[in-house]
C-alpha cells in the first residue's frame, strides 16, 4: 500500500516527464535510453524514490505502451 500511495503522489509528475522526453526525442528504437532519462530525472527530483524505482519502471512501460497504442506519441526515424 505504501508503494501505491507513493506512486499516486508522483504520477502526475512522472506522466509529465514521460511526455516531455517523448516529445523531445520522438525517435523509435531508443526506448531504453529514454527510460534511463526518465529514471534519472525522477531520481534527481524526488528524495527516497530509489526504493520504488522497480514499480516506476513498470509504470513507465505501461504508460508508453498505452500511448503508443492510441498513437499519442509520434514516431520519427
Amino acid at each position: 500500500m505504501k508503494t501505491l500511495l507513493a506512486i499516486l503522489q508522483i504520477f502526475p509528475a512522472l506522466l509529465g516527464v514521460i511526455t516531455a522526453v517523448e516529445q523531445a526525442f520522438p525517435q523509435s528504437g531508443v526506448g531504453s535510453q529514454k527510460l534511463d532519462m526518465v529514471k534519472q530525472i525522477m531520481l534527481e527530483a524526488y528524495d527516497g524514490i530509489q526504493e520504488i524505482m522497480p514499480a516506476i519502471e513498470k509504470i513507465v512501460g505501461v504508460v508508453v505502451a498505452f500511448a503508443n497504442s492510441i498513437g499519442a506519441f509520434r514516431k520519427d526515424g
